[in-house]
């Protein structure tokens, strides 16, 4: 497994507990997810974003443009609900999008089991060992540049808890980490779709 997924999935188990701490807490204010706050402009390695503010889990200091990680919260609408998305920012150099990894890594690990089809979506097992681990891929069999999903088993499957990674490019140098429960992925058409809208947004000072 490597160094940068295993920091992911420690930031998943992490925003688990943040989840169910939040459960506890009495209702927050609605959230507005076609809200955008004003831009900064934020160098990550050789690439640079403009990122909302109200996208942002922490406020950046005053004169900090520069970072190597960035971790923010994008609002999604789905059929019932807002929901806030956790997705790092990191230099493109640090990851691979999980489109090319389904054709150059991920389809030579699936096990033998036959696949499954849910909601459009084709769910593989991936063999354990090497660093995998009660892991499946969901992905779209149909797009050029699919949706594309490795999940670890959640230990419960009624609590939402992000155990899904996808990683996307924001920009050919800015790449972004979207963790999320496995009980979006019905509705993975609409998260999809506005999780690249709201990347796009990213690239674009105003």
């Amino acid at each position: 497994m490597n160094s940068l997924f295993l920091m992911a999935l420690l930031s998943i188990v992490g925003l688990g507990i943040i989840y169910g701490l939040e459960a506890l807490e009495p209702e927050k204010t609605e959230i507005d997810p076609d809200f955008v706050g004003e831009k900064q402009q934020v160098a990550l390695g050789f690439g640079e974003v403009f990122v909302p503010n109200n996208w942002l889990v922490a406020p950046m200091g005053e004169g900090q443009h520069a970072v190597e990680t960035l971790q923010l919260l994008i609002p999604i609408q789905l059929e019932t609900k807002v929901v806030e998305v956790p997705v790092d920012l990191v230099p493109a150099s640090r990851t691979t999008p999980s489109a090319y990894l389904l054709d150059a890594l991920y389809i030579h690990r699936f096990a033998s089991e036959p696949a499954r089809y849910e909601n459009g979506l084709v769910g593989r097992k991936l063999k354990d060992g090497e660093g995998y681990q009660n892991e499946s891929v969901w992905y779209d069999p149909l797009r050029p540049q699919p949706f594309v999903a490795k999940c670890v088993e959640p230990v419960d499957e009624s609590v939402e808890v992000p155990n899904c990674l996808e990683t996307k490019l924001v920009t050919r140098r800015v790449a972004a980490m979207i963790k999320f429960p496995a009980q979006y992925l019905p509705q993975w058409k609409m998260f999809d779709a506005q999780m690249r809208a709201k990347l796009n947004l990213m690239t674009k000072p105003d």
